[in-house]
């Protein structure tokens, strides 16, 4: 009984080892194949936890941020300065919870590293200690005290300022130094790369330094009586503006703050969706790979199957064995991509983060990640090798013997047929034996091609995607015909705006512009906008030559439209209201009863960022007429003789300090150069585009390892027709450009497959990428130049993935080839 048990746990034991044995030697016998293998799943996982360990660690780190500066429901910058018991009364307002006020306003500048006199933005609160909302907070040193003032973040690493480093402003009395005694950074500023300014942070009791009257403010912070609705928020905004204009205070922009969703969110989230499909799709490319070995090593090992099963193998041992060799080889991807990915979306998270002003100090990782990227990795190739495993498990054992390994022969149906009558026929032989070989199994070449094809289509759809960017900005810059529009703080006498314009010479023309805040409604109800910022009356002459917007219905102003009430509309906004063209809207302008005006136009709104206030174009002669004023303007266009970036950059400096010069503050939002403008729009989508060139990176890359895996599983697979080939006279060079050419055809295929397809999906994609990461409809553009470069590309790849499967073909001896 006991020498029984013995012998039976030594069979087990014996069974087990012979098991593991064949395990190994399946792993090792061909070492290349299990490397490409173990590539191509870790690159799968690499870009699958990446991608979503980003989207986990921006989502929340931003969320979470944005709830810790106790954000501000409603943000009404406002257009003149306004005395702090002005506070009471809009606390008094229905709905209103509390308030809170800062004061931001235009200053010039100079550091010891740049002397040249520059324009920023300085900022306030009443008290530094008792911030309410959009709280500030102090990273290091101190916050501002007498001459001791403090630096904004990103403008502090933006222009390489530190603590102790002097800074020189203009005030009324003249040029004083200040010293930088602390770092704070902002929850709601736009970065220097994007065209924001430096921003500086100076006490309450420096204020009058800068002709700023004492106990006044010009931004009001409210918050309202929870719990938050954005649709409370914008009729308790509008009262506030409709007391605000009873009090004679104008309001440049409202701004409105979801509470627990960081304004940053939107552009993440129609982002994440688009990496999340990339992520779980270059996963599953990946497994492509593993579909064609484990293919491959059963057709090769058929007649091993076929003693086993002789042998009494059980099909659930045979599809062990190969289930054991998927496992070991996810758990090799596994430990190799998780760490990797793990730490690359923890700093491509924070670099991201950095641009929205928002830090990761510690290290931080997503556990859901983990598991997603663990579940991920087993699955998707386990998924994968189960049909060439059961194909091979049940595979009869006659069937199994019988088989040389090979399979798959070439003419076995018409579509084979016709391409030998009709293709091969015509070609050299060198040339016809490659392109038979590339459909001798067509599954294969299927899922080969799925990768290269997918590579070539996102390839060419990014590069489209950035010519369409480009395309829209230089329309934008046609429809522009100014160089620089200034904005003011303060509304300014347009005879003396012109003469200090004309003093530069390079100015070739000047027009005047006038904004005022209103209210809109239609049917009752007031206008929803779709700016992030609101929207504002712009009122400019009806004969304007200095810019017309691109209009989707209706149409643009005329000379007869002078003096009358007609309106041009956002056509978003017109869709969010059910507004058409012909219909009427009641105005309330500068508190004046409502009245009328008619909708004759719809454009197109072009913002370039989420730090704009919509505007609604109106006749100027009309504004004029209601207002009974004529002399003072809020905007100056300016036409100069300008040719390149730094001309433009030049010139809009010597306008700057000009009217810097003469006392005139320019808004900071509202003062822009054309060409600078672009230049930061493209500077906006610059760090996604990348991101996505990137993963078309990876997923070519993923495509090369699996043609170099294809081609050298059909080498291990041709090894007796290498050996029949050289035995009959073969040269070294014809071998090994059988197999070269086997490669070009397999890019030449999917460049020729990629190209339409990506023509066809390439313009609804642009478009959709547009409206989520700049808020507009692009200009679309198919890139022919990226056509011709991907089959540069494509090339060069299968050159580097068919160069060492061809080249050891060539090193197979004839003698051992016969006998394989």
């Amino acid at each position: 009984m006991i020498g029984r048990t013995i012998k039976k746990r030594h069979d087990r034991t014996s069974s087990l080892n012979r098991y593991w044995h064949k395990v190994k030697a399946d792993l090792l016998a061909h070492k290349s194949r299990t490397l490409l293998a173990v590539s191509s799943i870790a690159i799968g996982i690499f870009v699958v936890g990446t991608l979503l360990g980003m989207i986990d660690l921006q989502l929340s780190k931003m969320d979470a941020s944005h709830r810790l500066s106790q954000p501000s429901h409603i943000n009404l910058i406002l257009k003149n300065d306004a005395d702090f018991a002005v506070a009471g009364p809009i606390r008094g307002i229905n709905g209103v919870d509390n308030v809170d006020t800062q004061t931001q306003f235009t200053v010039r500048y100079k550091t010891s590293k740049n002397p040249k006199w520059q324009t920023g933005t300085a900022i306030f609160r009443p008290d530094y200690q008792a911030q309410k909302y959009d709280l500030l907070s102090l990273l290091s040193g101190h916050w501002p005290h007498g001459k001791a003032l403090a630096v904004e973040r990103l403008s502090a690493k933006f222009a390489g300022l530190k603590l102790g480093e002097e800074i020189t402003l203009e005030t009324v009395s003249g040029s004083e130094a200040f010293t930088v005694d602390g770092i704070i950074r902002h929850p709601f500023v736009k970065p220097p790369p994007f065209g924001g300014q430096l921003h500086f942070f100076v006490s309450p009791e420096t204020a009058a330094a800068f002709g700023i009257k004492p106990n006044t403010f010009r931004q009001l912070l409210v918050r309202i009586t929870p719990p938050y609705d954005k649709e409370k928020a914008r009729l308790v905004a509008g009262e506030i503006r409709t007391k605000l204009n009873t009090l004679a205070i104008g309001v440049n922009a409202t701004l409105l703050q979801d509470p627990n969703q960081h304004w940053g969110r939107p552009f993440f989230s129609g982002i994440n969706l688009i990496l999340t499909i990339m992520a779980w799709a270059s996963l599953a490319l990946c497994s492509v790979l593993i579909l064609n070995t484990i293919a491959a090593l059963i057709t090769q090992q058929t007649d091993q199957i076929g003693i086993m099963k002789a042998m009494g193998a059980r099909r659930s041992t045979i599809a062990r064995i190969y289930l054991s060799v998927v496992l070991i080889l996810a758990l090799l991807a596994l430990t190799l991509a998780a760490p990797l990915s793990i730490w690359a979306a923890f700093f491509s998270s924070r670099w991201l983060l950095d641009l929205f002003n928002i830090e990761m100090n510690g290290f931080e990782y997503s556990s859901r990640t983990l598991w997603l990227m663990i579940a991920g990795g087993l699955l998707a190739p386990f998924l994968a090798s189960l049909w060439p495993i059961g194909r091979g498990a049940f595979m009869p054992v006659r069937q199994a013997i019988a088989s040389y390994g090979l399979g798959a022969d070439f003419t076995s149906n018409r579509f084979d047929r016709w391409l030998e009558a009709k293709i091969f026929n015509t070609l050299p032989t060198l040339y016809a034996v490659s392109l038979g070989n590339l459909f001798r199994r067509k599954a294969r070449l299927l899922w080969t091609q799925s990768v290269l094809v997918i590579a070539g289509v996102l390839f060419i759809v990014i590069m489209s995607l950035l010519e369409s960017v480009n395309l829209t900005l230089d329309n934008e810059l046609a429809r522009s015909r100014y160089a620089v529009r200034l904005g003011f703080s303060v509304d300014q006498p347009m005879a003396e705006v012109e003469g200090l314009v004309r003093t530069i010479p390079q100015t070739t023309g000047v027009e005047f512009w006038d904004r005022m805040p209103a209210e809109l409604a239609h049917n009752g109800h007031l206008l929803r906008q779709s700016g992030s910022l609101g929207a504002q009356i712009v009122a400019l002459p009806a004969d304007t030559t200095m810019y017309r917007p691109l209009i989707v219905a209706g149409r643009w102003f005329a000379n007869t439209d002078n003096a009358q009430k007609v309106l041009v509309l956002n056509a978003e906004t017109a869709e969010l209201n059910g507004i058409a063209v012909g219909d009427g809207i009641k105005v309330s302008l500068l508190g004046q009863p409502n009245t009328e005006w008619h909708v004759i136009g719809l454009y197109r709104w072009f913002a370039g960022s989420g730090y704009a206030v919509e505007p609604v174009y109106v006749p100027l002669s009309a504004v004029q007429t209601m207002t009974q004023s004529r002399q003072n303007c809020s905007f100056a266009l300016v036409s100069a003789t300008i040719n390149s970036l730094s001309e433009e950059k030049a010139y809009a400096d010597a306008l700057k300090e000009t009217f810097q010069g003469q006392g005139i503050k320019l808004d900071v939002y509202t003062t822009i150069a054309k060409l600078e403008q672009r230049q930061y729009a493209k500077n906006q989508f610059r760090p996604i585009t990348s991101m996505l060139l990137g993963l078309a990176a990876l997923i070519a890359a993923v495509g090369a390892i699996g043609l170099s895996g294809i081609l050298a599983i059909g080498v291990l697979q041709r090894t007796r027709e290498i050996g029949v080939l050289r035995a009959i006279g073969a040269s070294t060079g014809a071998v090994f450009k059988l197999f070269m050419l086997e490669g070009f055809f397999h890019g030449l295929m999917a460049w020729l497959l990629s190209v339409p397809i990506a023509y066809c999906v390439a313009e609804p994609l642009s478009r959709k990428l547009g409206e989520i990461m700049l808020g507009i409809q692009l200009d679309f553009t198919f890139s022919s130049l990226a056509v011709w470069i991907w089959l540069g590309l494509v090339n060069l790849l299968v050159f580097l993935a068919s160069y060492w499967p061809a080249r050891h073909a060539t090193r197979i001896v004839v003698r051992s080839s016969l006998s394989y």
